[in-house]
């Protein structure tokens, strides 16, 4: 297979505030998620890629819309789902990039933008996933529209020669599109909400080595009674959640991500997650 060749031009590069500018390649929507493909600079942090994000400036690229363009004012947090590497004369990479959240008008907005479009990100941010050493069966427990997220952990798991059951709550059929982002060596399940889907998590809790979670915030009750029927208690460093926070400064500064803890205290989900242990968090 033949390296990727890419064009380097003005928009691929590293900006002098610490952002970093690239180009649209691609943008799709799969199964209720948005895959935005994007050409960016060599040199952005690789490792670990699961669980972080970058933020998306939502407005053309021009001075004008910069300074007077107010109605997208907020960055919009982009989870990462693959890196691939260039040549090294090219000085580009691929990154492919994922948003559940369609609905919102800026996730829509970058959903319409031409390829070779250029987009301003901050990132990666936050803390991902981590394999412990120790991992050879790893449980993935999502839905159709938030797994792209996990699929840099699924692709870690199978290069160290590991088991990946992958979990998915879904009142339809998984898109044929959605099945082909999903590496053939995993064991991919789909249940709708109900008494098959509890049974099918608990028993993929009692298998794993580890858990990796990306689920919508009202079914973080229904998989911590899973995890205690399954295992007994809440094994610290056995599950571990994307927390579902409105992820909007990536420094802490807003406060719009605060999440609950299991202590009683709350935490800043973009600085400190935005990756949990479910035994750290306070699940009602």
């Amino acid at each position: 297979m033949k390296p990727m060749q890419f064009t380097v031009n003005a928009h691929i590069a590293f900006d002098g505030d610490g952002t970093v500018n690239g180009m649209i390649a691609s943008a799709r929507v799969v199964a209720g998620s948005l895959l935005l493909t994007l050409t960016l600079p060599a040199g952005v942090a690789h490792e670990p890629l699961a669980g972080r994000y970058f933020l998306a400036r939502c407005v053309e690229p021009t001075e004008w819309a910069r300074s007077h363009d107010w109605t997208l004012s907020l960055r919009r947090p982009l989870f990462v789902a693959g890196w691939r590497p260039a040549t090294v004369a090219a000085g580009a990479e691929r990154w492919l990039l994922t948003s559940s959240q369609l609905e919102d008008v800026g996730v829509n907005w970058l959903a319409a933008q031409p390829v070779d479009m250029p987009i301003n990100l901050v990132g990666p941010l936050g803390n991902g996933f981590a394999l412990p050493s120790h991992t050879r069966q790893l449980a993935v427990v999502s839905e159709p529209a938030r797994v792209a997220a996990l699929l840099p952990l699924i692709h870690a798991m199978l290069d160290r020669g590991g088991r990946v059951v992958i979990l998915l709550q879904a009142h339809n059929s998984i898109e044929p599109l959605l099945r082909d982002l999903l590496p053939l060596a995993t064991e991919v399940h789909q249940e709708a909400p109900g008494a098959d889907w509890r049974t099918r998590l608990q028993d993929a809790l009692a298998w794993a080595d580890v858990v990796a979670t990306a689920l919508p915030a009202g079914e973080m009750a229904g998989l911590l009674e899973a995890v205690r029927t399954a295992r007994l208690r809440v094994e610290r460093g056995l599950v571990h959640c994307l927390a579902d926070a409105r992820l909007v400064c990536g420094y802490g500064a807003c406060l719009a991500c605060l999440t609950p803890l299991a202590n009683g205290r709350w935490t800043r989900a973009c600085v400190h997650g935005p990756v949990f242990d479910l035994a750290d968090l306070a699940v009602g």
